[in-house]
């Protein structure tokens, strides 16, 4: 009997699966997107309403089962399961964004979905190939965010302020100093603002030794989430483009 091909069990970065795994992706989010813009829907209030709760079921289902798969005992492991990641944060609020309609709700989901849970798809942290079960709760987790915030975005028009930004700001630094405590007493490196173990390289080890990076760690995640802002502070001061909750209601 044949060996599997190396792939199967085993995630090259930048490879073939990781492509697909983006195109695939990026193409779902697209056709939703779309879908969501046409004609009888986007004119339609009830319609919209209804498709959006319908995505948003949908994504808190994929959302509840990643976690639970996580949490299960044979596979849990208290370093990695438990749900503090700003990602599994974000895996659960995303989903709520869309169905409670919480203008707070929807800010977490663009700043900490795009900004954050999106390197994921450009250097995720992952070892396992198509044929383990952790490859596919891995992508559905980070879909379930990142792709209700693309969806936010481009087909229910969400644009954040500058206010917005300023709130995601104070509540990655409440984050981050819950967080690190934990992480410090208990060794564990939640919201990757711990030491590393296991001898796992990351591009968070070129920042420097642990605790000194955290703050540069910070740093750097309020630039990013700035470049996300920029775009619409420079479109809403132009007057292209006014936030959907000055010039008409989100449906």
């Amino acid at each position: 009997m044949s060996e599997s091909p190396y792939w199967v069990h085993h995630f090259v970065l930048y490879g073939r699966t990781h492509l697909c795994v983006v195109l695939v992706f990026a193409a779902i989010v697209a056709v939703l997107a779309t879908f969501r813009q046409i004609n009888g829907i986007a004119d339609v209030q009830p319609r919209r309403r209804i498709f959006d709760r319908t995505i948003g079921w949908v994504a808190l289902c994929a959302a509840l089962y990643v976690q639970a798969a996580t949490l299960w005992p044979s596979r849990f492991d208290y370093r990695t399961a438990l749900p503090l990641h700003i990602c599994d944060i974000g895996m659960l609020v995303a989903p709520l964004a869309l169905l409670l309609r919480l203008h707070s709700l929807r800010v977490i989901t663009y700043f900490w979905g795009l900004g954050l849970s999106s390197i994921s798809f450009i250097y995720p942290d992952l070892r396992f190939g198509v044929g383990d079960f952790q490859f596919w709760v891995f992508w559905l987790g980070h879909a379930v965010i990142v792709g209700c915030s693309l969806y936010d975005i481009f087909g229910r028009g969400f644009r954040p302020t500058w206010r917005d930004y300023v709130f995601i700001g104070w509540l990655s630094l409440a984050y981050v100093a819950i967080i690190f405590p934990i992480d410090a007493l208990f060794h564990l490196n939640y919201g990757y603002v711990g030491q590393t173990y296991h001898g796992q390289r990351s591009p968070l080890d070129f920042l420097g030794p642990w605790p000194r990076r955290v703050p540069i760690m910070f740093a750097l995640t309020m630039v990013v989430m700035l470049l996300l802002e920029t775009p619409w502070l420079v479109s809403h001061k132009l007057g292209r483009n006014r936030p959907p909750e000055v010039a008409a209601p989100t449906p």
